[in-house]
């Protein structure tokens, strides 16, 4: 089993295969002069299409729900901490929120401080809050001290 903490399996990379095989049977279907031929490359490809989607929504719905529990077994069993944030920066949004990179120093009760960094969506609304230096309350995984939770209250999501 992963610990919490590494990065999921790139799911972008099971497109590379069956992409090159759809546009092969595209391709192959298209430079036939038979019609029938043209319309059964056609239907495989976009058989081979759906199917492809298919899994990987499977897939991503399955890796979501894994980073889901994670994040509610930090929160409900692991220990609440405080962080200062070293840097943040944009990595993407979402309906105007954004989701933000937060380098992390963590200082646990019992133990050194160390660093670590976290992906989350946060409100604009609480922007002013998570600049570099403030302090804000975060949740660390029982099992893995690098899987940090950060409040919800802090990003604005409460």
């Amino acid at each position: 089993m992963r610990a919490p903490s590494q990065p999921p399996f790139p799911l972008g990379v099971l497109f590379v295969l069956p992409t090159i095989l759809f546009w092969f049977l595209v391709i192959k279907g298209a430079t036939s002069g038979d019609e029938g031929a043209a319309g059964r490359y056609a239907a495989y490809a976009f058989g081979i299409a759906g199917l492809t989607l298919a899994v990987f929504a499977f897939l991503k719905v399955r890796q979501v729900r894994a980073r889901n529990a994670d994040q509610r077994r930090a929160v409900r069993d692991g220990v609440r901490t405080t962080a200062r944030i070293v840097s943040t920066r944009v990595k993407g949004h979402l309906n105007q929120d954004l989701y933000v990179v937060f380098d992390l120093e963590v200082s646990p009760e019992s133990g050194a401080r160390y660093r670590t960094s976290v992906t989350e969506l946060v409100s604009q609304l609480a922007i002013p809050r998570i600049q570099p230096d403030a302090v804000i309350d975060v949740h660390v995984h029982p099992d893995d001290d690098r899987f940090v939770v950060i409040d919800r209250a802090a990003l604005g999501r409460s």
